[in-house]
């Protein structure tokens, strides 16, 4: 009765650990471009020393373009900790509901949004924008809030339920599935 096993969420992940796995997909997607390639070379018979030279700058390229939103992200958390003196490893708020906790986390367009509760002052404005980029197209939602310093931050989702938890964990609202 009471080994029962907590079940582990993003939230018990270290920082490190949340940067992984906001690039993991992306990595994995390239990857498989990058055997394809290796795999097309070697039956070209490709693969002398010129080839291989190239195929280790393609594998640098895919590790590049996987993490690098990740790693934006998490220069982001790194200056909102300075800033606090709070910092994600040293969290204590594990067992409360994800709308109570002080730390919120979403994964999101190929990065991640971490944010303390005392780092959002106010939530300023809420917008739906469509969004037409080279690699991005169709609806994004945005929260505009300003940080305990007074400078203004915008926030991007791709969806609306990203936004939605946003807003309910900053007003510390119950989630749906939480009420169910």
């Amino acid at each position: 009765m009471g080994n029962r096993k907590k079940k582990k969420s993003a939230y018990d992940t270290s920082l490190f650990g949340i940067v992984i796995w906001a690039g993991l997909d992306v990595f994995v997607f390239l990857l498989i471009g990058w055997v394809i390639l290796g795999l097309i070379m070697f039956f070209n018979h490709r693969l002398d020393a010129e080839g291989w030279k190239l195929m280790q700058f393609c594998l640098a390229l895919v590790v590049l373009f996987s993490y690098w939103m990740p790693l934006c992200s998490l220069l982001k958390v790194r200056r909102q900790e300075r800033i606090l003196g709070i910092y994600w490893k040293d969290r204590t708020d594990h067992n409360r509901p994800e709308w109570d906790r002080d730390w919120y986390l979403y994964y999101d367009r190929g990065g991640f949004h971490l944010y303390h509760r005392n780092y959002v002052r106010k939530i300023t404005a809420l917008r739906e924008e469509e969004e037409h980029g080279i690699y991005s197209k169709g609806q994004v939602y945005l929260v505009l809030f300003e940080d305990l310093n007074g400078k203004k931050h915008t926030l991007k989702f791709s969806s609306a339920d990203g936004e939605k938890k946003f807003r309910q964990w900053y007003e510390k609202q119950r989630l749906e599935r939480d009420l169910m």
